[in-house]
């Protein structure tokens, strides 16, 4: 068996034993995990460190400024932002076997450990435009975007979901449905590409770690006689459109990563089955999993824990794990268990993000008005503005 295969299979088993579903049979949803390998021991150690399920987003209208709510609830980003929440409890941990402190005074994956995201179909935006261009139409997606001219983007800006297929490489936004109400939110595609220049740990961490980037991207869903294509369509929506002179001398450890990609027959049990119908309906319930957490797991609904009322979610402990909140309250839990300076008194989140200096300049490049994403869609600002 392969090293995807291994990743995949030990992803759908541990699936399987959390005993979630979609509470509606005929709802699916998309899975994604993030798994270490250890390769300098005898036999590979695989650990999947964080796993998610979902395919929802919170329209712009919905977001909130207090941190407490999860905007984007894709497999791909709820496990990312899992896999941020496990770096941090990690560095807590005595002789962690997958993570070091360098001699630089940051922290990092330890020489031999790899990262690998698997996602169980094609990541929305730019990756998939082929292939939904190729699939029959849904008949209602196809009236109502027949029913007048799309709008294409000017310059580096982004195209709204799945609005002109034929235009490639470019940002998108969530949702893809024409009949949803618009976000502010990047499309996975984007976000993979970012990670691939500016790592998965994000801002907040990068103040502890070195950048930690995806050495292989693993996807599940596509048939074999479509690889070549998707192989072709990945490779520039994760990191060919980033390859450029701009990013040939960053501040080291940051350079461009381009992960590997592999396909795998083996299939998520709740996903989007072929023959499901013309309009099938995504699952409005995201599972989220953290390994060596002391919570077992949670399941959110509309970016909140399932169960929690608007009235309690302020509430630590009601908070989701993911959530910007319950990260920036494990980040502090970390320097001072790690002995660091604390924070200044009434640093916000977004604070503290703009304090990762070599991060922010990586990310300047990336986004500023003549950068490769220009387009993007901040979701900082007046959403970020918030302290513990």
């Amino acid at each position: 068996m392969s090293l995807a295969d291994s990743i995949v299979r030990a992803s759908l088993h541990l699936y399987v034993s959390l005993k979630f579903r979609p509470a509606n049979p005929s709802h699916y949803s998309i899975l994604s995990t993030f798994t270490l390998v250890r390769d300098d021991v005898p036999e590979c150690l695989i650990k999947p460190v964080s796993l998610a399920t979902g395919a929802k987003c919170l329209p712009e209208s919905r977001l909130t400024t207090t941190g407490d709510m999860v905007h984007d609830s894709h497999a791909e980003v709820l496990a990312r932002r899992g896999f941020v929440r496990w770096l941090l409890e990690e560095a807590c941990r005595v002789n962690s076997p997958w993570i070091e402190a360098r001699s630089d005074g940051k922290w990092g994956l330890k020489r031999g450990v790899s990262l690998h995201l698997y996602i169980s179909t094609l990541p929305c935006g730019d990756a998939s435009m082929r292939t939904l261009a190729a699939a029959p139409q849904d008949p209602t997606m196809a009236a109502l975007k027949a029913s007048g001219e799309l709008p294409v983007p000017v310059g580096n800006a982004a195209a709204r979901g799945r609005d002109n297929y034929s235009l490639l490489g470019v940002l998108r936004t969530k949702p893809g449905r024409a009949d949803s109400p618009p976000t502010s939110s990047m499309s996975c595609s984007d976000k993979i590409a970012r990670w691939s220049l500016l790592g998965v740990q994000g801002a907040l961490a990068s103040n502890l770690f070195d950048p930690v980037y995806i050495s292989e991207v693993i996807i599940g869903g596509v048939p074999l006689e479509d690889e070549v294509n998707v192989n072709e369509d990945c490779e520039r929506a994760f990191w060919r459109r980033l390859d450029s002179d701009q990013f040939k001398n960053l501040p080291p450890p940051y350079a461009l990563h381009s992960a590997r990609l592999s396909f795998t027959r083996l299939v998520f049990p709740h996903g989007r089955q072929p023959g499901s119908g013309s309009s099938p309906v995504s699952c409005n319930e995201s599972l989220c999993w953290i390994s060596d957490s002391s919570h077992h797991h949670e399941v959110l609904i509309h970016g909140l824990r399932r169960g929690v009322g608007a009235k309690q979610r302020s509430k630590p402990h009601l908070r989701p794990l993911v959530s910007k909140i319950a990260l920036f309250s494990q980040y502090q839990k970390t320097l001072s268990h790690l002995e660091l300076p604390p924070l200044p008194p009434n640093t916000t989140y977004y604070d503290a993000k703009l304090s990762a200096s070599s991060y922010q300049f990586v990310k300047d490049r990336l986004i500023n008005p003549h950068g490769p994403f220009a387009g993007w869609l901040a979701s900082g600002g007046k959403w970020d503005i918030f302290t513990l």
